[in-house]
């Protein structure tokens, strides 16, 4: 599964524990003429605990010169994620875009 975002900070979006998937946001409306140097990935749960490896497959990260896609795990039951993707641009900008979602398990 692919989510396409533009323009985007946040994107409420209910996952179940086993759910794995590559968002795609593409930020070139933001970088201008600038391509993006560099993405930095980190998470966070809903009580600011670093999970990233429970909810991040640092793998499958991957990134074109406009488009930042990291690649989210489902998580654990009933728990608010938060995942900063911290991008730097050639010309030295940074930005940080966010990915947030609530892991439920959905009953059968």
């Amino acid at each position: 599964m692919s989510i396409a975002i533009k323009n985007t900070g946040i994107i409420p979006y209910q996952l179940s524990p086993s759910d794995e998937f590559m968002v795609t946001i593409d930020i070139s409306d933001w970088l201008d003429t600038d391509t993006i140097s560099s993405v930095v990935y980190s998470a966070v749960d809903g009580n600011g605990n670093d999970v990233a490896a429970t909810v991040l497959d640092a793998a499958k990260h991957t990134n074109t010169n406009t488009v930042i896609k990291p690649y989210i795990k489902g998580g654990a039951d009933d728990t608010k994620y938060t995942v900063k993707c911290l991008v730097t641009t050639d010309a030295g900008d940074k930005k940080a875009f966010y990915v947030q979602w609530t892991c439920e398990e959905v009953a059968a």
